[in-house]
């Protein structure tokens, strides 16, 4: 997984208005351009990419270097905030920011440093996370910004920005308008692990399903140290989804996005409602049932495609691909000479089921030694492994499910 973390130097959001002729130019500076994403917002609420201890982040920022050819003050893990220009050298300046309804009113106070004239100040965001949570369509919302440089009100700035739908996951922002290499864009494919929910409550329902299959007894992850048992558990999950009547479905078109490229994605209880998903959408929900029951799991990004790999053994040594758009599929024939790890799988009532867990994971594996190269070399964003764990780690929480069993 690509953590490189967000690349403010390298993307603004240039709107800017003069103060007055010969006064102080204010500007939005917005790290996803003319677009936020609530799921970016409230799956890196307490993401910090500049260290554990905020005092001394604070400290840094207060402190900018005088060399600092465009230095940051404020909050350096936000996503939106000012830019000001011409601004007299020592200067004192208030910042307040608000979006209606959906930021509450946010306020940086400080002095610049001696030779700073172009800064960018990002307050402390105070996110409404509840309303956040609640926007299912794009729509429009109005930015606005007060600024007081030493004791003079500047008018007023405001801005039109584009709220996208909880379910649009931010892939990369692009950092040029025609994009050739890797460097030219801003990788944030790890906010995909935001749509794996591994406590979502409707998961307990599906483990009973898988259950009742009698493919396994209870699920124990990698306490049995085998990853024929392993497989059976993850077996037992698919015949529940598929017992279900889960389905693929090519549905994922998004609005297109100025400087953005951005994904569809539902949530595990969309998918289990809707009983159809998409390659991505198959995907989380797998690795969030599969992350309940302790494995270790990753999303796969390749060029047009999503799929999941797991792990089959605690060491992570036995890497899995899984093909979820063969969730459904009734028509797979099983080849022989298995791998060893497919030992067993066969439950008599479940013949189409195992076909096609089989047929999904062969799918996978190939399309994982496919692209071998290319995830090990790390830097294409369309082709990489994100794992959940890390992204765990890295502070990517899981966005919350705020619907009923």
């Amino acid at each position: 997984m690509r953590t490189t973390g967000l690349c403010w130097a390298a993307v603004v959001f240039w709107l800017a208005v003069p103060a007055c002729a010969d006064g102080p130019v204010v500007g939005l500076y917005s790290h996803s351009d003319e677009n936020l994403f609530p799921s970016a917002l409230i799956s890196t609420a307490l993401v910090d990419w500049n260290g554990d201890d905020q005092v001394a982040q604070d400290k840094a920022n207060s402190t900018a270097a005088e060399d600092d050819p465009d230095p940051l003050y404020g909050d350096e893990n936000g996503w939106i905030g000012i830019t000001l220009e011409d601004v007299p050298e020592e200067a004192n300046i208030e910042v307040e920011i608000a979006i209606d309804g959906y930021l509450k009113t946010s306020k940086w106070t400080g002095q610049l440093k001696p030779g700073q004239t172009k800064v960018r100040i990002l307050p402390k965001a105070a996110w409404d996370y509840d309303k956040l949570h609640l926007v299912k369509e794009e729509t429009p919302v109005v930015f606005t910004a007060s600024v007081t440089v030493n004791d003079e009100a500047l008018p007023p700035f405001t801005e039109t920005l584009l709220l996208k739908s909880l379910n649009d996951c931010l892939f990369y922002v692009l950092l040029k308008d025609e994009p050739e290499t890797a460097e030219d864009i801003d990788d944030l494919s790890w906010l995909f692990a935001a749509y794996v929910n591994e406590n979502h409550p409707w998961i307990d329902g599906v483990l009973k399903d898988a259950k009742e299959t009698g493919i396994v007894d209870s699920f124990t992850g990698y306490q049995s140290g085998d990853p024929a048992e392993v497989m059976k558990q993850v077996f037992a999950v698919w015949a529940a989804l598929q017992g279900r009547n889960i389905t693929y479905s090519d549905v994922s078109t998004t609005t297109p996005n100025k400087g953005t490229v951005s994904q569809s994605v539902r949530f595990l209880d969309e998918s289990i409602e809707a009983t159809q998903a998409n390659c991505v959408d198959g995907s989380v929900l797998m690795a969030s049932i599969l992350r309940k029951i302790g494995l270790d799991v990753e999303l796969v990004m390749v060029p047009g495609h999503c799929f999941l790999a797991f792990k089959a053994d605690k060491k992570g040594e036995l890497r899995i691909g899984l093909e979820t758009t063969m969730l459904g599929t009734t028509d797979a024939e099983v080849p022989e000479d298995l791998p060893d790890f497919f030992a067993d799988l066969s439950v008599e009532g479940y013949e189409a089921e195992h076909a096609a867990f089989v047929g999904a994971v062969l799918t996978g594996l190939a399309n994982l030694d496919k692209h071998k190269e290319a995830f090990e070399a790390n830097n294409n964003p369309n082709i990489q492994l994100i794992s959940i764990e890390e992204a765990r780690d890295l502070g990517i929480r899981p966005i919350a499910s705020k619907r009923k069993k």
